[in-house]
């Protein structure tokens, strides 16, 4: 009895006070329309790119895996954002580094680089730059590490020559030094002839025709639920001060009575 006593003065209570009830519903119905218009248009394109091992720089036969966690921190670093930007008019690292981000699909060696603007071109054209940017660098990167390592054993053959020049023909070193000139030439060949392959852009980024902004009808009914939910706290609070004391002291007497 107490409970069913209970909801009916809810219910009367903001029955009574209807009128707040909607009044607080339109004016967040209101505020939730405003907001759609104020929320901005953002789009989201991304590029997949894989990634291959550069085996000319790979020492020892490795197994030909690449470390995906290091690659995805490398592919978002200032040094590939600032190639990109150079391709991208106007825009700085700063604003790329904010908008980009770099995933990895589990147990994959790929990169998603997804990039959000206010432009659904500039969105395609943004990831697609920092993808080629991220793929240009790995191979600048290797064929960095080949000039040096082809300078490093050309002046080992050439201090091994001295030296093989100076031993005498009949000398038991000779054959030594000239086993180990024969290795570091083949290897020296071999990185002169190598090939530098990063990967390749699998699905380059399009120009998104939605974008990620919840639809008019998420806000208003976001609006609308929120509006019923303070209009019927604010028309039960003004009833319960604009109800007279004495009738509800006798109410409560008889329930405590009963029960």
């Amino acid at each position: 009895m107490s409970n069913t006593l209970l909801f009916e003065d809810l219910y009367r209570g903001i029955g009574r006070e209807w009128r707040l009830l909607v009044a607080v519903a339109v004016l967040f119905l209101g505020v939730a329309l405003a907001a759609n218009y104020a929320w901005p248009q953002r789009y989201q394109a991304t590029a997949v790119l894989t990634v291959e091992p550069i085996t000319a720089i790979q020492q020892g036969g490795s197994s030909g895996s690449v470390n995906m966690d290091t690659e995805r921190v490398v592919a978002t670093s200032t040094e590939v954002l600032a190639i990109a930007a150079r391709d991208l008019p106007g825009t700085t690292v700063a604003d790329l580094s904010d908008a980009v981000t770099v995933s990895v699909p589990k147990g994959s060696q790929i990169l998603n680089f997804t990039f959000t603007s206010g432009s659904p071109v500039g969105a395609a054209e943004s990831a697609n730059a920092i993808a080629t940017a991220y793929s240009d660098q790995r191979v600048a990167n290797a064929q960095r590490v080949v000039t040096e390592a082809t300078d490093n054993l050309a002046a080992r053959i050439d201090d091994l020559s001295g030296q093989l020049a100076g031993v005498g023909e009949n000398s038991p070193a000779r054959s030594t030094l000239a086993m180990q000139m024969q290795a570091l030439q083949e290897r020296q060949a071999t990185l002169a002839s190598a090939t530098f392959y990063s990967g390749s852009l699998v699905s380059p980024a399009a120009a998104p025709q939605d974008s990620t902004k919840p639809s008019i009808t998420v806000f208003l009914a976001a609006g609308l639920f929120l509006g019923v939910l303070v209009g019927a706290f604010s028309a039960l609070v003004r009833a319960r001060l604009r109800s007279p004391r004495t009738p509800r002291t006798e109410r409560e007497r008889l329930i405590a009575a009963s029960a």
